[in-house]
């Protein structure tokens, strides 16, 4: 008798707790059907462009983009974006890019708080920046998102996409509408003031005599910069620096014209460059010793000047200019500077190098700077530097 009791006494404490979670489950199932997921009714589409230059992504990390005004949901800068749109009000949005080989998944999460208005998400890519920093040749990969919307998935949708060389910069680029943008500032990614070609550089310039230290703007007169700029320039002569005219780039665009463009350190290895590549290599040892230099040019030609006074930096008020391609004009002895410098061969090439360089500017580059040409070249390193394109890491 007393058994029969404790189990009516133990079925009267668990009907009510089955009946509460069959009443949860009913209310549950009751929510979920007066709220469906219409996911045949959200559209979505994925836009990015066809091919990725590494210089840009790996270059322009201190860039900075108004959120608030871009209207662009997670990261305003990425270029992989998701147009979505939505029947109902609230809809949580999980999207989550893929880059065959070359990031990790990068996820995003949104909230479309309107119904039926267009959104844009852009998930930032979790690169692979040591693997961009090293892709010397074209690359071909699959892009693949998927989305979901409140928890069910919409699916996922692949694209082809081909990731370009390291050393090709985008110099002209056409848009869908056809409007034709130049994007030379992208050459100041190339100059590397902290690679460690550029300290055995300026080692190397000292042992050479022709100056016995680098001081920048220290010395306080245009003829101390100018000395420093030489002992570079005498430097690369040892070391047999010739003008190379290979400018082509890795792959070819209908949309982007773009030139290759030698690393420091592959330009004094190979002791050759073109006139890009000579600029930047003579821009990043200067910038590293506090002379602020500038990448200029008209179309289709670069060459270097350097400011005699830092205050200049932006103008075209006492800065000297210098032909970096007549840097392998002449062979030169290795010989220290026992005698006066201004008699060296070395010397009296770089004179007429400044003075070419001058020449050049005065005649074919500030004409059209003067008519805000966009296809005619200014850079300023410093410049580029706060306006956040950095040095491509290698």
């Amino acid at each position: 008798m007393k058994t029969r009791r404790l189990r009516i006494t133990r079925c009267l404490v668990i009907l009510p707790i089955l009946a509460c979670h069959t009443l949860l489950a009913q209310n549950a199932k009751i929510e979920h059907v007066a709220n469906p997921v219409p996911t045949d009714d959200i559209t979505w589409e994925i836009e990015f462009p066809k091919e990725m230059f590494p210089a840009i992504i790996l270059s322009v990390g201190g860039s900075r983009t108004n959120s608030e005004q871009s209207g662009i949901l997670c990261d305003p800068r990425s270029a992989f974006r998701i147009h979505v749109k939505s029947p109902i009000p609230t809809t949580k949005i999980h999207v989550e890019v893929r880059i065959d080989g070359f990031s990790e998944p990068s996820p995003c999460d949104a909230v479309l708080q309107e119904a039926n208005q267009p959104y844009i998400i852009a998930p930032t890519p979790r690169w692979d920046m040591r693997k961009l920093a090293f892709t010397d040749q074209p690359y071909p990969t699959t892009v693949t998102v998927n989305l979901t919307a409140n928890g069910i998935s919409l699916g996922e949708r692949t694209e082809r996409l081909e990731i370009r060389a390291v050393n090709d910069a985008p110099t002209r680029i056409v848009d869908k509408d056809g409007k034709v943008g130049y994007r030379f500032r992208l050459f100041a990614a190339f100059v590397n003031e902290n690679s460690p070609v550029i300290d055995e550089l300026l080692h190397e310039a000292l042992e050479w005599r022709s100056v016995s230290s680098f001081v920048g703007y220290q010395g306080r007169t245009p003829e101390s910069v100018r000395l420093q700029v030489f002992a570079i320039w005498n430097a690369l002569q040892h070391r047999h620096v010739k003008y190379s005219s290979i400018t082509t780039a890795s792959s070819f665009s209908e949309n982007i014209q773009s030139q290759s463009v030698r690393f420091v350190d592959q330009t004094v290895r190979l002791s050759e460059a073109n006139c890009v590549d000579g600029s930047v290599l003579f821009a990043s040892a200067l910038y590293k010793i506090g002379i602020l230099p500038v990448l200029t040019g008209p179309p289709g030609h670069m060459f270097l000047g350097y400011y005699l006074d830092p205050e200049s930096d932006g103008t075209v008020r006492d800065i000297e200019f210098l032909e970096t391609t007549m840097i392998g004009n002449i062979d030169i002895s290795n010989q220290l500077f026992d005698k006066k410098i201004e008699d060296s061969p070395s010397y009296k090439n770089f004179t007429a190098a400044v003075n070419k360089g001058d020449q050049e500017f005065r005649q074919n580059v500030l004409p059209g700077l003067r008519a805000q040409n966009p296809q005619y070249k200014f850079i300023s390193v410093r410049k580029a530097r706060e306006n956040g394109i950095n040095a491509i890491p290698r």
